[in-house]
């Protein structure tokens, strides 16, 4: 089974008593040269990700680059498939930054994704999500992807830090 290694990165996000937090210190320049260097060469690479955070205010759901801590925020992804034909066994690793906690139950995705949850950072899955749990990490598998296709995912978090 073929695996398009896709990270899901929120870099400057959050604002917190006036100074923003860099995210970018939390990753490895190195780890992630490797991974834009694996999704570059690998034959599905003509696979987008694109990635969305947003603040629901007024029924809406408004872009936003900072928030205040104690804030709730909508990430989403949108996979593509910019190929004529089909992929298979699609994974988006979604690591949840710290300073965000996952709000449980509201983890979402069409086109028929499995989804799984991580409490140590993606090295076990469980794919029954466990309310009590504290999540740090979700996975979204697609069996396939059709030609030309997009499909969005995501999830709900609140900021802590």
């Amino acid at each position: 089974m073929r695996i398009l290694l896709l990270i899901f990165f929120i870099f400057n996000l959050l604002y917190s008593m006036g100074s923003t937090i860099n995210y970018d210190e939390q990753y490895n320049q190195e780890e992630i040269k490797e991974v834009n260097q694996e999704v570059s060469q690998n034959p599905l690479k003509n696979i987008i990700l694109e990635t969305f955070v947003f603040q629901e205010r007024n029924g809406k759901n408004i872009p936003v680059k900072r928030v205040k801590i104690g804030s709730s925020v909508v990430y989403i992804n949108r996979v593509i498939n910019s190929n004529s034909e089909s992929r298979k066994g699609i994974v988006v690793k979604n690591p949840i930054p710290d300073g965000a906690k996952y709000i449980n139950g509201s983890a979402i995705c069409d086109g028929g994704c499995i989804i799984s949850y991580s409490t140590d950072g993606g090295a076990t899955l469980t794919q029954n999500e466990n309310k009590s749990e504290n999540y740090n990490y979700i996975e979204f598998f697609f069996k396939s992807i059709p030609a030309y296709k997009e499909y969005r995912m995501g999830f709900r978090a609140k900021i802590n830090k």
